[in-house]
C-alpha cells in the first residue's frame, strides 16, 4: 500500500506542540542555521525508530513525538517518548496491528510487534523476509533502516565524495545489494551464488575503465569546446542561410562573368579604334609632309616671280666696265608666266589638301573620343569587379565555409557523444561479464537485465533537466555504485559544491527507478540541503542555473511521490513553489513577514537556538 507522511508532532509538558504538516507531493522546509529544518527529519526518524533521539530533552523541554501518515487503506499514527525503545501505534487498518511496538529485536524472541516490520508491510511487504547479508550465505532479517538509504539522504552525507547510497561500512554493502535486490525483484534469492575475484581480471578490467573513462573525459572537454563554437551561431537555421548564401554568389559571380565578357568585347572593340586611330594618325602625316611641301614650293615660286619682277625693273649695261666699249644688250628669257602658272596649281592643291586634312582632323578626333570613351567604360567595369563584385564574392564564399564549419562542428559534436555512449556500453559489457569459479553471493549479478542502462538514461535524463553544464555522458559505475559525469567520478571532477547537487541526482535516479520497477516501492523521497556548502563559499560550486532548474525537477515531479527537501532560505531558488502545488514551511531566527504562507521562528517554541542538535 502507497504511504506518505501528513504530520510531525513534537510535545512536552507545558510545550506548545511544535507541528509541521505535509501534502503528498513536494514539501520544503527552508530556513536560516540552527532553526530547527533538520530537527523535524530527525523527529521522523525518531518515531520510524532509526535514531535514538531528534533533540535534547533538557534544553527544548520537548519529551515526545508523534508521526501521523495517510494510506491507501486508512491513517495510521505513531508516538514515541524520549528514552524510550516502545512506540504506540494507533490505526483501524485491518492489515496493520495497533498497540505498543519495540523498537529492536531482541536475541529471545519479541512479545510485541516490532516497529520494522510496520515500515515493511506500509510499502507491500507483509512477512518479513531474510536476505543473505554476506558471500558465505548468511542471513539477516530485512531492515527498513537499511533501505532507507535509497531515499533518504542526509546531511551528513550528501557532501560524501563516495555513493551517498551505500552503507557507511563497506562491510554492510553485500546486504544492502541484496536488500535493494529484494525491492526489485521480491526475491531474497537463497540459492544464488557468488564466484571468486579474480585479482589479474580485475586489474584489466580497472586499468581499461581508467583508459575508457580517461578517453571519454577528454572526448567531453573537446564537446564543450564544440559547444561553445556552436553557440556563436545562434538559432539560425543554417540550411537555409546557406543556401541563401550560395544563391547569392551565383548571382555575384554571374555579374562577375557578365561585367567580364563586356570588358572583353570592349577591348576588341578598342583594338579595332586603335588600329583606325593609328591609320587616320599616319595619313594626317603625310598630308602634313605634303602640305609643308606645297608650302615650299609656292614661297619658291613666289621668290622667282618676285626676282623676275626686280631684274627687268634694271637696265641693261650698254657699255663695258673695263674698255668703255658699247656692248649690245642681251635679250633675257622671262619665267613669269611660267611660275604663275605652277604656282596657280600649287595653290589649287594646296587649298583642296587643306580641307582633306580638315576632314581627316575631324575623323580622327571622332575615334579618339570614342577610344577613350571605351576605355572609361572598361575602367569603371574592371573597378566595379576589383572593388565590388571581388569582394563581395570573397566575403559570401567565406560566410559559406563559416556555415559548412558549423555543419561540420555539429557532425563532430554528436559523433564524439555517440563514441562515447559506445564507450559507456562496451565498459558496461566488461563490468557485467566477470568470470566466477566458485558459488559466491553476489547480489549484483542478479539485479534485473538491463539495471545499469536504465540507470545510466534516468541518470542523463534528471541532470540535461537540472541542466547539468557540459553534459556529455552520466555512467552508473555499478562498481562504486555512484554517478560518473563525462568519465569523471565525483572526485575528480568538481568541488563539494557539485557532490551534493550530484548525489541528489543520484537519489532522484533511483527513486524514478524503483518507481518504475520495483516490486516494493518505498514512494517516498527525503534529501537534507542538496545545496549544502554553498553558505560556506565552497568554490566550484553548482551554478544558479543547476540549482534553479533541480528545484523546478522538484515541481515537476512532486505527483510521482511524496518529497520533502530541506534547504537554507537564502540558496532556495525563486520559483513558485506554492503557486505549483509545493507546501513551504519556513523556519526563522527573526520574526519578519515571509513571503511563505507558512513561517515561524524555529519549529521547536520557545527554543532559541541549535534546534538541529540532539544526536
Amino acid at each position: 500500500m502507497a504511504f506518505y507522511i501528513t504530520k510531525v508532532t513534537a510535545t512536552g509538558i507545558g510545550k506548545t506542540p511544535a507541528i509541521v504538516t505535509f501534502n503528498k507531493g513536494l514539501n520544503i522546509i527552508c530556513g536560516v542555521s540552527d532553526s530547527g529544518k533538520t530537527c523535524v527529519l530527525k523527529c521522523i526518524q525518531f518515531a520510524m525508530g532509526v535514531i535514538k533521539k531528534p533533540f535534547d530533552q533538557e534544553q527544548t523541554g520537548y519529551d515526545s513525538v508523534s508521526l501521523d501518515i495517510f494510506t491507501s487503506d486508512g491513517p495510521i499514527h505513531i508516538s514515541r517518548k524520549l528514552g524510550k525503545n516502545i512506540v504506540n501505534v494507533v490505526t483501524e487498518l485491518d492489515s496493520i496491528d495497533g498497540g505498543d511496538y519495540d523498537i529492536e529485536y531482541k536475541k529471545n524472541g519479541n512479545k510485541r510487534p516490532v516497529l520494522n516490520e510496520l515500515w515493511l508491510k506500509l510499502i507491500g511487504i507483509n512477512k518479513l523476509p531474510m536476505i543473505i547479508s554476506n558471500q558465505d550465505f548468511g542471513r539477516q532479517r530485512l531492515s527498513w533502516k537499511t533501505i532507507m538509504g535509497l531515499f533518504w539522504l542526509r546531511e551528513q552525507e550528501i557532501e560524501n565524495p563516495n555513493s551517498v547510497l551505500l552503507p557507511s561500512s563497506p562491510t554492510q554493502n553485500p546486504y544492502f545489494f541484496a536488500s535493494l535486490l529484494y525491492l526489485l525483484t521480491g526475491d531474497n534469492f537463497p540459492n544464488a551464488e557468488e564466484q571468486d575475484k579474480d585479482e589479474i581480471s580485475k586489474a584489466k578490467r580497472d586499468a581499461v575503465r581508467h583508459f575508457v573513462n580517461g578517453r571519454i573525459s577528454h572526448m567531453s572537454k573537446k564537446r564543450e569546446e564544440l559547444k561553445k563554437s556552436l553557440s556563436t551561431f545562434g538559432d539560425l537555421d543554417i540550411e537555409a542561410e546557406m543556401q541563401k548564401l550560395i544563391d547569392n554568389l551565383s548571382e555575384t559571380e554571374a555579374a562577375i562573368a557578365a561585367a567580364t565578357d563586356e570588358s572583353k568585347d570592349l577591348l576588341s572593340t578598342l583594338l579595332n579604334f586603335r588600329e583606325k586611330e593609328a591609320e587616320t594618325k599616319v595619313t594626317h602625316s603625310h598630308f602634313q609632309s605634303l602640305k609643308s611641301q606645297y608650302t615650299a614650293d609656292i614661297k619658291r615660286l613666289t621668290f622667282i616671280v618676285d626676282g623676275e619682277v626686280h631684274l627687268h625693273s634694271v637696265d641693261n649695261n650698254k657699255t663695258c666696265p673695263f674698255c668703255d666699249g658699247d656692248i649690245k644688250p642681251t635679250q633675257r628669257e622671262s619665267y613669269i608666266e611660267a611660275s604663275k602658272a605652277e604656282l596657280t596649281r600649287i595653290i589649287t592643291q594646296l587649298q583642296g589638301l587643306t580641307e582633306t586634312e580638315y576632314d581627316i582632323a575631324a575623323t580622327l578626333e571622332e575615334v579618339q573620343g570614342k577610344i577613350r570613351s571605351i576605355e572609361d567604360r572598361r575602367f569603371e567595369i574592371e573597378k566595379w569587379i576589383e572593388s565590388e563584385l571581388t569582394p563581395q564574392a570573397e566575403n559570401l564564399r567565406e560566410a559559406i565555409q563559416q556555415y559548412r564549419s558549423y555543419i561540420q562542428i555539429q557532425q563532430e559534436y554528436l559523433v564524439l557523444h555517440n563514441v562515447s555512449q559506445d564507450w559507456i556500453t562496451e565498459l558496461q559489457k566488461q563490468e557485467d561479464s566477470e568470470d566466477s569459479d566458485k558459488p559466491k553471493f553476489k547480489p549484483k549479478e542478479h539485479f534485473p537485465r538491463g539495471f545499469s542502462t536504465r540507470i545510466d538514461e534516468i541518470a542523463y535524463s534528471i541532470l540535461s533537466e537540472c541542466q547539468y553544464e557540459g553534459l556529455n555522458t552520466a555512467h552508473f559505475n555499478i562498481g562504486t555504485f555512484d554517478l560518473e559525469v563525462n568519465g569523471l567520478a565525483k572526485e575528480d571532477s568538481h568541488g563539494k559544491g557539485y557532490w551534493a547537487f550530484i548525489n541528489t541526482v543520484l537519489g532522484l535516479t533511483f527513486r524514478q527507478y524503483l518507481q518504475e520497477y520495483a516490486v516494493y516501492k518505498p514512494g517516498i523521497f527525503v534529501v537534507d540541503t542538496p545545496l549544502l556548502g554553498l553558505d560556506q563559499g565552497v568554490e566550484d560550486s553548482a551554478p544558479t542555473s543547476m540549482r534553479t532548474a533541480l528545484f523546478q525537477y522538484f515541481l515537476n515531479h512532486q505527483s510521482e511521490g511524496q518529497m520533502i527537501v530541506v534547504e537554507n532560505t537564502k540558496d532556495l531558488p525563486n520559483l513558485d513553489y506554492e503557486a505549483n502545488g509545493a507546501k513551504v514551511i519556513e523556519f526563522t531566527h527573526n520574526k519578519y513577514e515571509s513571503q511563505f504562507k507558512e513561517s515561524r521562528y524555529g519549529f521547536l517554541h520557545d527554543v532559541y537556538s541549535n534546534q538541529d542538535s540532539g544526536l
